[in-house]
Parts: C-alpha cells; structure tokens; sequence
C-alpha cells in the first residue's frame, strides 16, 4: 500500500490495520503531530519515538532526521514496525527498531490492550475492559536504556505510550540532562491512568463499568485524590525547559501548569528550548 503523509511518498503493509492507514493517508490524522515534527526535527536530527506503533511518525520523521530509534513493546505493532522500515529501503538505514517498554523501572509486567495487540491501545496500565492480557514484557527505564544502547545524543523525543508518560515522566530528569533537554512531545492518556485505578481497586468488571460511566456523566470521581496526589508532580522533572506548548503552539507557562495540572486531560503538551515561530 502507498501513502502520502504530505510531501513524503511511503510504502506500508497494512496488516490489521487498512482502515487506520487508510484514514491515515486522508491527511486528516492528527495534523498537529506533523506540525510539531515539521517545526522543531531539523535536518540531521536524532529522534527517539517512545511508541512507535506500526512506524508512521517514524517513517515521516526519518526524511529529515539523521537517525530515529523507534520503541515499541507490543508483538503486533514490532513486528509491522519492522516491516515497514524494510519497505522504505532508503529510510530503513535510519531507523532503528526497539521491541522495548520505556518506563520508571526495570520491572515484568503485562501487556493489555482493548481489544487486540497491534491496534495502537497495548498499555502497561491493566485496565478492566481491556481483552487482551497474555503478554508479559520487561520495562526498563530511559535513563537505563540510553546506558545500555550507548545513545548520548537525542534532539527531539515523540512519547505516545498509552497513559505509561505517568510512570516515565516524574522519572525522567537524569535522562533529560544526560540527552541535553531534546524538544519533548508528549501525548497524554488521562482516561487510562483513571481507569487503571479502577482495575486496582474494584475487582468486577461490570462495577468498574458502572463507575465509570457514572464518571462520564456526572464527572464525579472515586479517585478525584488520588489523580490529585499523581498529578502533582508530574511535571517535577520538565520544569527546566524554558518554553511549554499546547499542540496548537499556544504557549503556556510552568505556573499555569503547576496550578491545573490536569489542563493534559484533553491535551497533548511540548516541552523545548526553542521558540515554536508559526
């Protein structure tokens, strides 16, 4: 299959997949993704995509970039990764794949996802609607993962891992200063940390359903403190950057984030060193 993703030609397998890359290769899939890599990956840039999925951004990056490290533990998403690096043989040379769960520590875990690996939705966060549970990975640390792959220098950081980025981020100071602060994109899952909650503490999946529906509705939570007490030092570890943005380029400032720091409900945030000029 071929796709455009705006001014780049790419060949694709599909797999389970054909009506995400079908959407995909419509232009209307997450634009501001492709703007936020249009505007801070410069030529020859080191970049690090932390959930690569079946390897879009990677591929679309990879025409800039000198080198690209692409993650991802789930079989399905690897093993598409894989082969879609191989059909692109003039970015395959850039493009490194990792079949590897960045996240606060060494630890096994499983890996769930909603319905079906490789669909985009594995997480390290057991959920209670999630299907699929059979996987067991061993996470490890970005800090540990630099180490261990020798890689001193990253530009820029894409982090889409499936509400993970609340176990990485808090985490990540040592790493961030060893790679000298790379523009840090990060996609935030809200409802998966929620949910994860859920799974912890209220053994029936229709109970668990209920609530959270109730939630949906009402907005009242059973767990209002304990996303209170995560979130507040979530962002401990980025408060160096000297500018944070929305996806949209809105700039908005360390206090604002530190007073509302669930504004990351429905919104994805960049943290970097370089002014985003539209």
């Amino acid at each position: 299959m071929n796709i455009k993703l705006r001014n780049y030609n790419f060949n694709i397998h599909p797999g389970n997949n054909k009506d995400a890359w079908e959407y995909i290769n419509t232009g209307n899939w997450e634009p501001h993704s492709f703007d936020i890599l249009d505007t801070f990956v410069k030529q020859d840039a080191v970049v690090m995509d932390i959930g690569a999925w079946s390897g879009v951004l990677s591929l679309y990056i990879a025409n800039k970039a000198s080198t690209v490290y692409a993650l991802d533990p789930d079989p399905v998403c690897f093993k598409e990764l894989q082969r879609n690096i191989l059909l692109n043989p003039n970015l395959a040379k850039k493009i490194t794949a990792f079949p590897i769960a960045i996240s606060n520590k060494k630890e096994i875990l499983n890996l769930s996802a909603r319905t079906e690996y490789g669909s985009s939705s594995s997480s390290i966060l057991n959920r209670k609607r999630d299907t699929e549970h059979a996987t067991q990975i061993t996470t490890i640390s970005l800090l540990d993962f630099l180490e261990q792959e020798q890689i001193e220098q990253v530009d820029f950081i894409k982090m889409d891992v499936e509400g993970a980025e609340f176990k990485i981020l808090p985490t990540m100071e040592a790493a961030l200063k060893k790679m000298k602060y790379p523009t840090l994109y990060v996609s935030f899952h809200y409802s998966f940390l929620m949910e994860h909650f859920y799974y912890d503490a209220i053994p029936s999946k229709f109970l668990n359903k209920v609530f959270l529906k109730l939630e949906s509705i009402t907005g009242l939570s059973l767990f209002k403190k304990k996303m209170k007490k995560e979130m507040a030092t979530l962002f401990d570890a980025v408060m160096d950057y000297q500018y944070i943005y929305t996806t949209s380029g809105k700039l908005i400032t360390k206090a604002f984030l530190k007073q509302h720091p669930d504004c990351i409900k429905n919104q994805d945030l960049v943290f970097t060193n370089t002014k985003w000029i539209s």
